[in-house]
């Protein structure tokens, strides 16, 4: 679980283009300085997006940065399987300890947890405690919105901070395509003649490590064959394969229906708005089990009440955090000033943090010194005037 750097995997051998530019930078300023930006920061992406070689070279850069930096690097299946040991072993509390000693959590693959409830479980436990002291940075297949089988409150932690997007390298466009089968090359050794790069570019893989694969194909050929191969052959012999079969045409109908069908319930009108207030909110930091909830319902609920409601209490937590930073107080970090549901307990912290202040307040009146209240007694000066007098006449006398 301890990081273990891969050279092949650094912020120089990834290629940045349009598409992916806003992820190689957070990813960059997050390696940079742990915790001082988006934590957690979450990369989605297709599969081969490079969503893995940005897990790398941020563990790589943060070595550089600070060599005694604690670096944890693990997929979600390898945590489900170290939870699994752990509770068969009775040794969870080893385990606990071993993720909170970490200043940088790599986690990959998250949508491996779907569904593993006992891993999710002790992840939610520890989350709070973990991103105080951690960088969290997590990577997977899809939107935190999208994950099938993850807990709404754990997906939700997941969108706290930052959730960018990676494009799959068919969105990148031909020069960062060809950029990337040329760095590849470079960096296992393999020659491309003129036209190669491009050759590959064009090739219908849908992401870059078809495309290095592509190249690893080029190079073994040219292993074997003693020489180079010309950008005709690097075209040819990377050719996809053709597909085994082809639906008959009832299985064809079925597909077509089923997938109507799907459409038409998931687009629902009333189901879409709440799709989007809840990646709207989670974008924001604010969890959002009110809605999911009301996205269950099998019937359309009053979406201009519940949503009105919900925007209230957001308003209402952001005005108490308001108030709480005012007062220069630790609770305006707290996580329930997230979470709408507990809108009467962050009143709550409010109270408490007023009551305080007030009794800082009457501390700091209590330390102040006295004064001698006689020096401002109208009195005693009539009687210092009267001495005064007394003794110019004695000595006038």
């Amino acid at each position: 679980m301890i990081f273990q750097q891969d050279p092949r995997f650094t912020f120089e051998t990834f290629v940045v283009g349009p598409g992916n530019r806003m992820a190689a930078a957070a990813a960059r300023r997050v390696a940079e300085a742990p915790r001082a930006a988006y934590n957690p920061l979450f990369i989605h992406g297709a599969r081969g997006s490079g969503k893995t070689h940005l897990l790398q070279a941020m563990g790589a850069l943060a070595l550089a940065v600070r060599p005694d930096v604690r670096i944890l690097y693990l997929t979600a299946d390898t945590l489900v399987d170290r939870v699994s040991a752990a509770v068969g072993s009775g040794s969870m509390d080893a385990l606990r300890d071993e993720l909170l000693e970490a200043e940088l959590v790599l986690l990959d693959e998250v949508q491996a947890l779907a569904g593993k409830a006992r891993t999710q479980q002790e992840l939610l436990a520890l989350w709070d405690e973990l991103e105080w002291t951690a960088q969290i940075v997590l990577a997977g297949e899809s939107t935190a919105a999208e994950l099938p089988g993850i807990e709404p409150e754990l997906r939700a932690r997941f969108v706290r901070g930052l959730a960018v997007d990676l494009p799959a390298a068919t969105d990148e466009g031909d020069q960062s395509r060809q950029e990337i089968a040329r760095r590849a090359a470079d960096q296992r050794g393999i020659t491309l003649v003129d036209g190669a790069a491009a050759e590959i570019a064009r090739l219908p893989f849908a992401d870059a490590a078809g495309l290095v694969q592509a190249v690893e194909r080029v190079g073994a050929a040219q292993t074997e064959r003693g020489g180079t191969l010309t950008a005709h052959e690097v075209a040819a012999l990377n050719q996809p394969e053709p597909a085994a079969h082809t639906p008959d045409e009832f299985s064809a109908f079925l597909s077509d229906i089923t997938a109507t069908v799907e459409e038409i319930v998931e687009t629902a009108p009333w189901r879409k708005r709440l799709a989007e207030a809840i990646l709207r909110w989670e974008g924001e930091g604010i969890r959002t089990r009110r809605l999911e909830a009301a996205l269950d319902a099998d019937t359309a609920p009053d979406m201009d009440a519940i949503l009105d409601a919900f925007t209230a209490d957001v308003d209402k937590l952001r005005a108490i955090r308001g108030e709480l930073e005012t007062m220069r107080s630790d609770s305006a970090s707290s996580p329930l000033l997230a979470d709408p549901d507990r809108v009467g307990e962050a009143e709550a912290l409010v109270v408490s943090a007023r009551a305080a202040a007030a009794r800082k307040a009457e501390e700091a009146i209590k330390a102040q010194p006295q004064v001698d209240r006689w020096y401002f007694n109208p009195e005693k000066a009539a009687w210092d005037w009267l001495a005064i007098e007394d003794r110019l006449i004695e000595e006038l006398a």
